[in-house]
């Protein structure tokens, strides 16, 4: 149940990205990043600094670790340039709602790949 939460969120902002709309996007972020930057930050922060997120093709879920009030899931992202790249995802509980607090680019292995592509 978790994991599917967990999930819902993160393609849920996937999704907004596709659409361009920011502010959807922006409404999954932890308040910890909202109080941070505003939203035209948050939003040239992802298609400056995570272009393959912007501008995904595909986007698919690994393993995922939680203990409740914070979890983690591994995310391989295709870009339109078909490239694969690895994330992980930190959520945290804020109320009964999961948002994203972090986004790390993270190398896995090549077995570990196989696992989610």
């Amino acid at each position: 149940e978790v994991r599917q939460q967990v999930i819902a969120v993160v393609e849920s902002q996937f999704t907004a990205f596709r659409d361009g709309d920011y502010a959807r996007a922006y409404s999954h972020a932890a308040a910890g990043i909202q109080q941070q930057l505003s939203l035209g930050a948050f939003e040239r922060m992802v298609k400056d600094g995570f272009p393959v997120i912007a501008y995904w093709r595909t986007v698919s879920f690994g393993e995922m670790k939680d203990n409740g009030q914070v979890a983690v899931l591994l995310v391989a992202v295709q870009g339109r340039r078909g490239q694969a790249r690895f994330f992980r995802y930190e959520l945290t509980r804020e109320m009964d709602t999961w948002r994203i607090s972090s986004v790390i680019e993270v190398r896995v292995s090549p077995a570990v790949q196989g696992q989610i592509a």
